[in-house]
């Protein structure tokens, strides 16, 4: 490059008067010959077609000019750019000319001759993904003069390539330096801008100063609010249609000061409103209520509940969770907790050592963990007891093998003990074997608006059916279920949700119980006002119940299970627009608030009585981009990446698993080099209906089965769970 801009800048005497077009670095003009140009790097010269022909060839783009062969990677990126930006720029003023109905010029001095639009019409074409991110939207700045990099596929520069082992080593240790002198989290590496930021700075070049103290917590600070701002008005837009759910997340910190986050949820999006500390007032009715109002009112009544009424409902995440918390409850299931204390002896004497971690990954598990962080504590327990059980093969081979029998392990007391559990304990795999049995379907359901009510009867009727129909066996879990259901979790939107979402409601499986109809005539009595509108809803809901019209075409019936039940609705229900307008706005909300993040260090830091009222601004700020860019990259993740369960992010749920105990321990075995990252997290169907282990030879003895299942009450948890 810095060739080529010498020789670019020695032409400029050559090049016509517009020569601040960035092409002209790159040719010299021919003396005499109008419109004629010659690259610099081929010595081509290009007649006629000025600099936009040029662009062309150096573009590398067939069909107008012949393409260069020696131009960098880079340049051939920006003569891209340059051309797509003229194209805009002609699209534009076009549509300007038609509106003012006027003649604009469309002709500059740089366009050349007819064969351009064509050149360009291939430009559009051919360019597909290499102004995209990876996120869909179109990249800026100064993705417009350097070739991305470090996405997958594309080229490398030249300087790059040519790079040493040694430098690309020194180059990471000084940011590793940094890194751990500024005592950054190692999943921040992990962080969506990570690599976008060293890619802006390197496109830059050496030189390049970094923010200063003053400028991140000033200027920039302020541009990147007004940037999640107008993000979220994108957001904001869609209330009035879809309404909204508030969501409020209380929690304890460090400091045990008592904090809500709240939260607005829409199918466009989540995003962070405030948060506020409650350490200090009384939990009373009347504090909260005004604490809550005033955010309704932040956000807009008639945003939350445009027909004058509001439901309130617990996480169904955590319900699910507390229904799992005692199907393991020591007081009622004993053997369930002795067989999950053997099954974490397990794990955490592998991941507290190195050697051994390394010898289960490397040749047995093929880079895969025994433990599978979830979302909840307990759905982490019985997720990795499914783990276990699929490498229960691979770990009894493990603790058989030369590489084990030859290690010190093996002969210590701690290792003779967790091989005796895997590789003689019979009852422990059986008894793992009923543990997903009758939690699988819980651990496996999704709570989402329109299919919890349908999703919960169907987890109980799976759990009768994995236990033979046996109500010895199966009727502790489903009276937890019922009374988690009927106590705390059964609410009138769950059961309209159900009627509306067409691929529950036409389902031949579906029974139309009192309870639902009665769910649903209350959820239309409460949310609709207007008598008259309560009146268009019953009168619409036949033709849906009878699938007529548009609700009876084809097309209609093959989306009822492929469609988002509010995109259904969106697509056929035009002829019932009273009914259309209830259901869009009833699957639209939320029934689980786990899409909400913690930022724990920020948050401690916002509510410490110790700060200055400018900081606690700045702080608050901070939390504001902070937060709502971890939802918007939540929102659009792909969910491929690995879960490590040694990762610090995951600590707090798999401390159970991999935390350390002194008895566990054998040696100092900590070297980490030998420990090879973990591969992508294992899918659902990976772990899905795991049965009995055909090398015990049958089924479960239905002794155990009865024994782990008895003196369950009716109901093991107080109302104020």
């Amino acid at each position: 490059m810095s060739s080529c801009q010498s020789t670019g800048a020695a032409s400029s005497t050559l090049a016509p008067v517009r020569s601040e077009d960035p092409a002209w670095a790159h040719a010299r003009a021919v003396p005499g010959a109008r419109n004629n140009t010659e690259c610099l790097y081929c010595n081509k010269v290009i007649r006629g077609g000025g600099i936009t022909r040029l662009k062309y060839h150096l573009a590398g783009i067939p069909g107008n000019v012949e393409a260069c062969k020696k131009v960098s990677e880079d340049v051939k990126w920006q003569m891209k750019e340059l051309l797509d930006e003229m194209k805009k720029n002609r699209e534009k003023k076009r549509k300007i000319s038609s509106e003012i109905g006027g003649d604009i010029d469309l002709i500059s001095d740089d366009i050349d001759d007819s064969n351009s639009m064509e050149g360009q019409s291939q430009l559009s074409k051919g360019k597909g993904k290499s102004r995209e991110s990876g996120t869909g939207k179109s990249v800026g700045g100064l993705s417009r003069f350097f070739a991305p990099r470090t996405t997958p596929g594309a080229q490398p520069s030249i300087k790059s390539s040519m790079c040493s082992n040694e430098m690309l080593v020194q180059a990471k240790m000084a940011v590793a330096r940094w890194w751990y002198d500024s005592n950054l989290p190692f999943n921040a590496a992990q962080s969506k801008f990570y690599q976008p930021a060293i890619d802006a700075m390197t496109a830059i070049g050496p030189g390049f100063k970094g923010p200063s103290l003053y400028e991140l917590r000033g200027n920039l600070l302020k541009m990147a609010v007004n940037e999640v701002q107008n993000y979220l008005q994108q957001i904001k837009k869609v209330w009035t249609e879809t309404g909204c759910t508030l969501m409020a997340d209380g929690w304890t910190n460090q400091k045990q000061q008592s904090i809500i986050n709240f939260l607005v949820y829409c199918p466009k999006g989540t995003m962070f409103l405030k948060s506020v500390d409650t350490s200090g007032l009384r939990k009373d009715a009347e504090t909260l209520f005004k604490i809550f109002d005033e955010v309704v009112q932040e956000i807009g009544v008639e945003n939350l509940q445009k027909y004058g009424s509001f439901y309130w409902s617990p996480c169904a995440a955590h319900c699910i969770d507390l229904m799992l918390e005692n199907f393991c409850d020591p007081r009622y299931f004993p053997i369930i907790d002795d067989t999950i204390k053997k099954a974490k002896k397990i794990t955490k004497f592998i991941y507290n050592h190195g050697w051994v971690l390394a010898l289960m990954r490397q040749d047995f598990t093929k880079g895969h963990d025994l433990c599978r962080p979830a979302v909840t504590g307990f759905a982490t327990n019985f997720l990795s007891i499914q783990c276990l059980l699929l490498f229960k093969k691979e770990l009894r081979q493990m603790f058989t093998c030369d590489k084990w029998m030859g290690s010190s392990y093996s002969k210590s007391n701690i290792g003779k003990e967790i091989a005796g559990i895997v590789l003689e304990d019979k009852e422990f795999w059986a008894q793992c074997q009923f543990i997903v049995k009758i939690s699988e379907p819980l651990v496996l359901l999704k709570p989402a608006m329109g299919y919890l009510y349908d999703a919960m009867e169907r987890a109980k009727e799976n759990i009768k059916a994995r236990c033979n129909n046996k109500v010895s066996v199966f009727s502790p879990f489903t009276r937890i279920i019922d009374s988690r259901w009927d106590k705390q979790l059964h609410s009138p939107l769950h059961a309209a949700g159900c009627v509306l979402n067409p691929g529950i409601f036409y389902s031949p499986s579906f029974k139309n119980k009192n309870d639902v109809v009665k769910g649903f005539n209350s959820c239309v009595m409460k949310m609709e006002l207007d008598p008259d509108d309560q009146d268009k809803i019953i009168e619409e809901l036949d033709l849906y119940r009878t699938s007529v019209g548009e609700f009876g075409h084809s097309l209609a019936i093959r989306q009822r299970d492929k469609l988002n039940s509010v995109a259904w609705w969106s697509q056929f229900g035009c002829e019932v627009p009273t009914l259309q307008k209830f259901a869009v706005r009833i699957l639209s909300q939320c029934c689980s608030a786990t899409g909400c993040e913690r930022n724990w260090s920020t948050f401690d830091f916002i509510h410490s009585k110790k700060r200055n009222r400018l900081v606690h601004k700045r702080l608050n700020d901070l939390v504001f981009v902070c937060y709502n860019l971890k939802l918007r990259e939540r929102s659009i993740k792909n969910g491929r990446d690995a879960l490590n369960p040694i990762n610090l992010e995951n600590i707090d749920l798999m401390d159970e698993w991999v935390g350390e105990e002194s008895e566990l321990l054998d040696g100092e075995d900590l070297d980490w080099a030998s420990i090879e990252k973990p591969l992508t997290s294992l899918n659902e169907e990976d772990v899905d209906n795991i049965g009995i282990d055909v090398d015990d030879g049958g089924d479960v003895d239905e002794n155990i089965l009865i024994n782990m299942s008895n003196l369950a009450p009716y109901c093991l948890f107080d109302e104020d769970e």
